[in-house]
């Protein structure tokens, strides 16, 4: 069985689903949008959800959430409007839509910021001693040693762009192989 996120009251209040005319209220409801969904994917550790909202457990394939849609209230937002909320997220920094991937319409969702993302890696190389070694982009996401991190299962593309803000701050080298990242080395 899969885990259900505990979603905020406000998920239950019917005309957060349809676009209100007011700016300054439609401000408030897609900021309203991009907290929860932030928050759920925090809760459920997912990287990356479709365009649609769906979140599905990858063990049962079983639907955990479908976040623009409330069968409790009978309530949804429209695709119009899921773009709306989409475009939001993307102006504001908290989602990327991933252009490389097989289905292009998955979105990344930073439910911490890449700075943020950046420090957490930095502090894991400097608990784990593995500062000034060359590490590569599995060994930090997907090893079995970070199972109880919270960045472990982040995508590799995602993973790069925290990377980016650590090479960024002349903290980390990426280290290419033709073009393609091979490794980095935190010091």
């Amino acid at each position: 069985m899969s885990k259900s996120p505990k979603v905020p009251q406000i998920y239950k209040f019917p005309p957060l689903y349809t676009p209100q005319t007011n700016k300054l209220i439609r401000k408030q409801q897609l900021q309203t949008w991009e907290s929860i969904i932030l928050q759920i994917c925090s809760q459920l550790s997912k990287w990356c959800i479709s365009k649609n909202g769906k979140i599905y457990d990858p063990n049962s394939g079983e639907l955990i959430i479908s976040l623009f849609e409330n069968d409790e209230i009978q309530r949804s937002c429209s695709q119009e409007f899921q773009q709306e909320i989409w475009n939001y997220m993307l102006q504001n920094g908290t989602a990327l839509q991933l252009k490389d991937s097989e289905d292009s319409t998955l979105m990344a969702i930073f439910w911490e910021s890449l700075d943020s993302w950046s420090s957490t890696i930095l502090e894991w190389c400097e608990s784990t001693g593995k500062l000034n070694q060359v590490i590569t982009i599995y060994e930090i996401c997907e090893s079995d040693e970070n199972i109880n991190c919270k960045f472990y299962g982040m995508p590799s593309s995602f993973c790069l762009l925290v990377l980016q803000r650590l090479v960024d701050r002349n903290r980390a080298t990426l280290l290419k192989d033709q073009g393609k990242v091979v490794g980095v080395k935190i010091v």
